[in-house]
């Protein structure tokens, strides 16, 4: 059954001037639409349902910094004024609504006083609903452009999409916002997964029926990757995202009308497909996918091979690694996200989008991420280097082992633990005797509170 609900324009905090710019940096003809989990945006209010964000590990210099990075991240996709719409996804819901700011509510300042926005905004749970019906967090959407309804649609065990259709200069635009059940690699949860999908498909079909015109985008953290189906095809028979969904990897023509969705992971070659990272290999969990009405001579039109993966060094990436440089608590906060944002853009006027990148490669296995730039560029690690700003950064080591569980190295005067993910790798290290010597290279990381470095490779013991 659908279950949707029609949500009214709850006044948090809106900020909104006139006036101003509809479009962001890059083409002044087209329009960005990113979608961002921010990896858990939480507020100070002391109430939390995460263990991670209770006040004694999480306050407002953490929310702070948290707010910080999403802002600079923002304006890096954007512009000054930054993108034109956001998907946001994993911010926290208000557990003591009128006392203190919430999340959102937090994040619509911070975005305001950076000159970010104005943004029209929706939540993506009711506040009017009882509060053993809402999720832990929720999705939020941001518009430059005017909001004209909304509908939240409620999953099993897993937070509502949120549906909002925005005016663009005439022309209706419907935004599917998602952050579908966790643990990718379950066949357990893909069985929500795919009933998850079942509702976004059956609004999809109802939409179509009434109007085969109509444009419409599917975005967010769908906690399924591109290739769900044939990366975990020994036990995965039926899968939320291909099967359910339809998502595809055959661009749309202007005369191809069907039910299936682009998804535009396929803009990219495979080698540069991913948007997470983990245990050292590359997954595709944030999605955007359009349908073939986005490439016809009506309303809104996709700009061919806008797709991108927004990952910057330094600020949400790990140089060397080129990973995602993932949100701590620790240290009154660092990071920013275990997601790169995606982005891409449209336009409501000009010739329908010609067909442009394609890659119809399918990886049947997880991309392995790669660590040779990180290895050759390493420095020499010392005590001195146990900062913040270093994390993730790959240092060479050489130590003797002090202690074997948890493993680890005394180097010089100081101890230090060390690991791996690689199977190969940690059997290695956990075969040396207290006393022996390992030598090696290792980024550095953080584990209960304390400093690590993982070893990668084999290769990377000497």
């Amino acid at each position: 059954m659908l279950l949707l609900a029609r949500i009214a324009s709850f006044p948090v905090l809106t900020f909104f001037l006139s006036g101003f710019c509809l479009y962001g940096k890059g083409d002044p003809d087209s329009f960005q639409v990113v979608a961002y989990n921010v990896e858990n945006l939480f507020d100070v209010d002391g109430v939390s349902l995460y263990n991670d964000y209770q006040p004694e590990m999480y306050g407002m210099p953490e929310l702070e910094n948290k707010l910080n990075v999403i802002s600079k991240v923002l304006k890096k996709i954007g512009g000054k004024t930054g993108p034109d719409i956001i998907l946001f996804q994993e911010i926290e819901v208000d557990r003591t609504p009128g006392k203190y700011l919430s999340a959102s509510e937090h994040l619509l300042k911070e975005l305001n006083l950076n000159g970010l926005g104005p943004y029209y905004h929706r939540l993506g749970y009711n506040p009017e609903d009882s509060s053993d019906q809402w999720p832990v967090v929720h999705c939020l959407t941001l518009s430059k452009f005017p909001i004209k309804q909304s509908y939240l649609h409620f999953l099993h065990k897993a937070r509502p999409i949120l549906e909002t259709t925005i005016l663009i200069e005439g022309h209706f635009f419907t935004l599917f916002n998602n952050h579908w059940k966790s643990g990718a690699s379950s066949h357990e949860m893909e069985i929500i997964r795919i009933q998850n999908a079942q509702v976004l498909r059956n609004r999809i079909d109802r939409l179509i029926e009434q109007d085969p015109t109509i444009d419409f985008l599917v975005g967010g953290d769908l906690n399924s990757h591109y290739n769900q189906a044939f990366v975990y095809q020994n036990h995965m028979k039926k899968t939320g995202i291909n099967h359910v969904l339809q998502s595809r990897g055959t661009e749309p023509s202007e005369e191809s009308i069907n039910k299936g969705l682009y998804n535009l992971w396929y803009e990219l070659a495979p080698n540069q497909r991913g948007s997470d990272e983990w245990r050292g290999t590359w997954g595709t969990l944030m999605n955007l996918l359009i349908p073939s009405s986005l490439y016809d001579r009506k309303g809104i039109r996709y700009v061919a091979d806008s797709f991108q993966i927004e990952a910057f060094d330094g600020l949400n990436k790990i140089e060397g690694l080129e990973i995602p440089l993932k949100w701590s608590n620790e240290l009154n906060g660092f990071g920013a996200s275990d997601h790169f944002p995606i982005s891409a853009r449209f336009r409501t006027s000009g010739s329908p989008p010609q067909q442009g990148n394609n890659f119809p490669e399918i990886e049947t296995n997880h991309r392995p991420v790669s660590y040779e730039k990180a290895k050759k560029n390493a420095g020499i690690w010392n005590r001195s280097k146990l900062d913040p700003s270093n994390f993730g950064k790959t240092f060479r080591f050489s130590g003797i082992v002090s202690k074997k569980k948890p493993l680890t190295l005394k180097i010089g005067e100081f101890y230090l633990r060390i690991y791996s993910f690689d199977s190969e790798t940690k059997k290695r290290l956990f075969s040396q005797s207290v006393g022996s010597k390992i030598a090696g290279h290792g980024y550095l990381s953080r584990y209960r509170g304390q400093w690590q470095l993982i070893v990668a490779k084999p290769d990377w013991i000497d």
